[in-house]
């Protein structure tokens, strides 16, 4: 099976790569997704990565992490024979691993009665529409993680307006022009410092686009402010009401993504047209280090009617995906390191 799997994977690596550049397969921006994976696996640790590539041997089992709290002291204004203390305590969370897929089918024949595509580029359009759809519904499911794990606890800001029922950090209309200042001076009230991402809608990044190009060669310098924040721009990103751009703020390495196939499909099984089909596993060519799962099986069929023949054959093809979006734990109620930012209306 191996030989198939390669090889199979290789030819509509192949065909993925010629398709990219057609204006017919553009796609959203995976501005979350991409934001998540940036951060690699070193959130979780070494021992919860482990337990996901060993323990998780099905997709109905559980992983936990834990992490230890910052447990509160004792203080005093002097030395004492039986002083006394609290005992530490520590926090679990489960990952939360959700599976996406996306099917389609081809017929073995379509190509002959089509005479214009090749099989390999038929099979290989599809490929890649079922894996750009299951990313678009990944990033969708994403960003709404993003606004339900935003924190709802905040250090009150100096500057600038915490809006205390939606969980949202507004800089003034007046302050849009040092709006990437207001955002890091938030964070740092909120004990927060170093290198930030930013999730942003089209008003944030245009900005942070023009400021940029603000340096010290102009007679108004206000590109500093944009050093330590890396922006990721989303075109699926809505205002708020009261609200002209948007955005989630974090630190770097405190949010990440964790993604599983099963092992059948790590090392490969099967082929198409024999009982229970071929599992494989098929590398996402737009952005590198997602894997999809692969399961593909051949059906006989009358195509007669279906641009194929009355002698036909259907191979059923199934992309998924298990993945769970993971974030720094708190052992305070509804504090998170991911924070909802906007810049308020006039």
């Amino acid at each position: 099976m191996a030989n198939y799997a390669d090889t199979r994977a290789l030819t509509l690596q192949s065909q993925l790569t010629e398709l990219m550049n057609m204006p017919e397969f553009k796609k959203k921006p995976s501005a979350v997704i991409q934001m998540l994976l940036s951060n690699g696996k070193s959130l979780i640790g070494s021992k919860a990565r482990t337990a996901i590539d060993t323990v998780k041997s099905s997709d109905q089992n559980v992983v936990e992490v834990s992490i230890l709290n910052d447990t509160s002291t004792t203080s005093g204004t002097g030395r004492l024979a039986a002083h006394t203390g609290t005992i530490g305590d520590s926090t679990k969370a489960t990952l939360a691993f959700v599976t996406r897929t996306e099917s389609f089918k081809y017929s073995i024949k379509q190509a002959d009665r089509d005479g214009v595509f090749t099989l390999q580029e038929m099979i290989g359009k599809r490929m890649l529409s079922a894996m750009d759809n299951l990313v678009d519904v990944y990033e969708t499911y994403y960003l709404a993680w993003l606004n339900t794990n935003k924190s709802q606890v905040v250090n009150t800001p100096s500057l600038g307006t915490w809006d205390g029922t939606n969980f949202i950090y507004g800089v003034d209309d007046g302050d849009q022009e040092i709006m990437f200042q207001r955002f890091k001076g938030f964070m740092r009230e909120q004990y927060l410092k170093g290198e930030m991402q930013l999730v942003s809608n089209e008003f944030v990044t245009q900005k942070g686009e023009y400021l940029s190009q603000q340096g010290g060669g102009n007679s108004t310098n206000l590109g500093w402010q944009l050093s330590n924040i890396t922006n990721y721009a989303s075109s699926e990103l809505a205002n708020f009401t009261g609200y002209q751009g948007q955005g989630y703020i974090i630190p770097v390495g405190t949010v990440g993504l964790e993604t599983w196939i099963p092992r059948i499909n790590r090392e490969g099984y099967g082929m198409p047209n024999e009982i229970g089909g071929a599992y494989y596993k098929i590398d996402y060519p737009r952005i590198p280090g997602l894997t999809f799962a692969v399961h593909e099986y051949a059906v006989a069929s009358d195509n007669q009617a279906a641009a194929g023949e009355s002698q036909d054959i259907n191979f059923q093809v199934e992309v998924s995906l298990d993945s769970a979006p993971v974030k720094a734990i708190e052992s305070t109620t509804n504090s998170s390191p991911i924070y909802k930012v906007g810049v308020l209306t006039a």
